[in-house]
């Protein structure tokens, strides 16, 4: 008997130490921040900046590619002219600027995404404080990114106030 009301006692103590409610409120918001990339004065500049580095390099890149194969077909149009180990030393001698070729085309591409990648990160640096503020002044606990959101009432989407927040105080992010 004694046990028996230990037990109760112990199994009411237990549902009720575990279905107490947290009457704290916790207020989440989230954000789309590929479109403040996309969408923000700074992300535009970010964007546009890229772009015409890629014009310079894709430019220099058809230059060189153009000169390659104006070597080639000389090369070959000399076949029978040249003796067999000049034409076999001008055909390595082509293939090793086709391979410098290629690794450059690598390493500019490299530089490109590494160039949006520092940007970018810089961007979003640039953007926590502005989110802070934002946070404290309407008493929200959490952002989180909206891709990691399945489902949420769009009344706690804030993308569109810290686009504009963004935008009045990021104009443009440097690219180095």
């Amino acid at each position: 008997m004694k046990s028996n009301m230990i037990f109760r006692l112990l199994i009411t103590l237990i549902l009720f130490v575990t279905t107490t409610n947290s009457y704290s409120e916790t207020n989440v918001a989230y954000l789309n921040l590929d479109f403040i990339m996309l969408k923000s004065k700074a992300g535009i500049s970010i964007s546009n900046q890229l772009t015409e580095i890629k014009k310079k390099n894709i430019s220099k890149l058809k230059k060189m590619e153009k000169e390659l194969n104006d070597k080639d077909k000389k090369l070959i149009s000399q076949k029978n002219i040249l003796s067999k180990e000049d034409f076999s030393k001008q055909v390595k001698d082509l293939r090793k600027e086709a391979f410098n070729y290629e690794k450059l085309r690598r390493d500019l591409i490299k530089d490109s995404n590494t160039k949006l990648i520092k940007a970018q990160t810089n961007l979003v640096k640039k953007l926590s404080p502005i989110l802070s503020k934002y946070s404290k002044e309407k008493n929200i606990s959490m952002i989180l990114q909206k891709k990691i959101v399945i489902i949420g009432k769009t009344e706690l989407d804030i993308t569109k106030d810290i686009l504009e927040l963004a935008n009045k105080e990021i104009n443009s992010i440097k690219i180095n």
